[in-house]
């Protein structure tokens, strides 16, 4: 889906010098690329209110090829494409036919049929959203999604989630790709030909579906949100994203003028930002991280192979934000080791209301809010694997996650950021205790590391954090 936001500058360390051997394909970072003056969502509303939770899901399987898929169909110098199933003006669907046509050239790839594509007004366009909204929403999962943002301090405690969200999601929607129907909604209010900024949307949105076509990655991303299982989503959902920002680049640097990409740099879509910018920074940096994080993990597999690499990808997933983060230990095929936690639910007589993994995009954003972000991404970036719940005793919500590090001195480092991070946290004036225990107005807990592994227990209250720190221990 397309989103207008203010674009979120990207760090300086994703530009490295550029390879030097000949024979790979063209540096995309030599390109000047259009800014993201729009913000793509991921896939469905789900998956990006999935993205904004803290990632969920407990499966442990992994992703890979979806049944049935072969080796992509490729294509050299684009080829005739299926062409467009839905009613359109002929002069329309001519201009489809030929973005249709340049996609597949810059992808590489053959459409495997055709496309169900349609502009529409604004207000429907919104009512086609809301209903794609309705379908894939989960109450339960996202109050909990809620609940746990709000005890690790990520969004105010006062904050209308929802509505914010809803706010987000309706003043600046431009267009989506629903991979469950497969069908391209893109908005336009104007008459007769498709200007440049509606063209550059529609790009986007059909990489999305011509991937879809060829690797059908719909079935896969469908499943890991409805088994909750947000780390891997998160993933998946940069691939894909970084995926048909590269290639919306690339087409808009073949294929629009210096007027027209001017002309999308400084005047974007003109819609309301008022919800983006009352956003807290974690909701910004979530709803950023598929399309800046994605496009640099995307950048990385093409310098060193071009598009097969990219669609080789598609084979074998990214399955965790660390694969984003960090694309050489994608490279190395790095996979976390298991973080299995114990039944504290069982044991405390109180109800358990989410398991996942926090992953390091999150735990990089939970110390990032009371530590300097230099800090915070090297005591995270020690990530072997975590789990966690959230659970409510009583009327009381708490919060545990056993994390584990690649060795003791890793461990030990991430101790010493949550000591630190801890008295912030919970409003206390002193940092934990010789026995990791921690308590003030905002809230209680405790961290305890045993070898690479660390506890941490968090509650709105020092008798809940007791009680889950027991059962946690075992």
């Amino acid at each position: 889906m397309e989103f207008e936001y203010p674009p979120e500058p990207a760090p300086a360390e994703r530009a490295p010098a550029p390879p030097a051997e000949p024979a790979k394909p063209p540096d995309p970072r030599k390109r000047r690329p259009v800014v993201l003056l729009i913000v793509v969502a991921v896939l469905l509303v789900a998956a990006g209110l999935a993205a904004l939770a803290l990632r969920g899901g407990g499966g442990a399987a992994e992703v890979g090829a979806p049944a049935g898929e072969g080796a992509p169909t490729t294509v050299a110098g684009g080829g005739a494409s299926p062409g467009i199933s839905s009613n359109v003006p002929p002069a329309q669907r001519r201009v489809f036919d030929e973005l249709m046509a340049q996609v597949s050239e810059i992808r590489g790839l053959a459409w495997q049929g055709p496309l169900n594509l349609q502009v529409v007004s604004s207000a429907e366009l919104a009512r086609r959203f809301a209903d794609a909204s309705e379908r894939d929403f989960d109450p339960a999962r996202f109050a909990a999604g809620e609940a746990t943002l709000k005890l690790l301090g990520l969004i105010p405690g006062d904050l209308d989630y929802k509505r914010l969200m809803d706010d987000l999601l309706a003043e600046a929607v431009l267009g989506f790709y629903d991979p469950e129907t497969k069908e391209l909604f893109v908005g336009s209010d104007g008459r007769g030909e498709l200007d440049a900024r509606t063209r550059w949307i529609i790009v986007h949105e059909m990489t999305h579906a011509l991937t879809d076509q060829v690797f059908g990655y719909g079935p896969a991303t469908i499943r890991l949100d409805r088994e909750d299982r947000a780390e891997e989503l998160a993933a998946y959902s940069a691939l894909l994203e970084g995926d048909a920002t590269l290639a919306q680049t690339q087409w808009a640097e073949r294929h629009l003028s210096t007027a027209e990409q001017a002309a999308l740099l400084l005047g974007g879509g003109g819609g309301s930002v008022a919800a983006f910018l009352r956003a807290p920074p974690y909701i910004r940096r979530a709803l950023f991280f598929p399309y800046n994080e994605g496009l640099a993990f995307v950048q990385s597999l093409y310098r060193d192979g071009g598009w097969p690499a990219v669609d080789a990808a598609y084979r074998d997933p990214p399955t965790s934000t660390q694969h984003i983060l960090e694309p050489d230990t994608y490279r190395a095929g790095r996979r976390p080791t298991p973080a299995p936690l114990p039944d504290v639910a069982a044991a405390t007589g109180c109800t358990g209301l989410r398991t996942g993994m926090v992953g390091v995009f999150d735990m990089r954003a939970i110390l990032d809010e009371h530590l300097p972000m230099a800090d915070a991404n090297r005591a995270a970036d020690s990530w072997n694997g975590d789990a966690y719940s959230l659970l409510r005793c009583g009327a009381t919500l708490g919060f545990v996650n056993r994390w584990r590090a690649d060795g003791t001195a890793e461990a030990t480092r991430l101790v010493d950021a949550l000591n630190r991070w801890a008295g912030p946290w919970s409003g206390g004036r002193s940092a934990p205790g010789a026995d990791g225990r921690f308590t003030g107005p905002n809230g209680a807990g405790r961290i305890v590391r045993n070898g690479a592994t660390v506890d941490i227990v968090l509650a709105e209250n020092a008798a809940t954090a007791d009680l889950l720190s027991r059962a946690l221990a075992g």
